[in-house]
């Protein structure tokens, strides 16, 4: 579509293999400057889901968000899980088993998530206000 005029707005997604299953990472690099970094996977298995193990933090806005998978319930998550939020030591743990979004404002230590019981597999999107991470 690059001969077109706006084929440049629609780009294919760029997906991975990863040991967790395919996922997609992508930033400003793919989305035509703009400042934003998006990763999408599904969670398939219990334990610890998405590749970080222990609490981290960003210096920019990210906001994690746990969709069902299910078309006719996309009110239903499928699955019970749990996120730490805080610094290690000093963590909350919050479990849920709806549809949920994690606002993590910049300087906001969080993970790892763990699914605790998975019905049917759901999507975990993490939406960063940055174009490139680098951390």
């Amino acid at each position: 579509m690059a001969d077109s005029k706006y084929g440049e707005y629609v780009v294919t997604i760029p997906f991975h293999k990863t040991p967790a299953g395919p996922l997609f990472s992508t930033g400003a690099d793919v989305l035509g400057g703009l400042e934003l970094n998006v990763i999408y996977a599904c969670a398939y298995k219990t334990g610890i889901t998405g590749l970080s193990t222990k609490p981290h933090v960003h210096k920019y806005d990210e906001a994690v968000f746990f969709i069902g998978s299910d078309p006719e319930h996309l009110d239903e998550l499928g699955a019970k899980v749990e996120i730490s939020i805080g610094e290690a030591g000093k963590e909350e743990k919050h479990t849920f088993d709806k549809p949920t979004v994690l606002v993590a404002p910049a300087g906001l230590y969080h993970c790892p998530i763990v699914t605790k019981r998975l019905d049917k597999p759901y999507v975990c999107m993490a939406v960063s206000l940055t174009g490139k991470r680098n951390d």
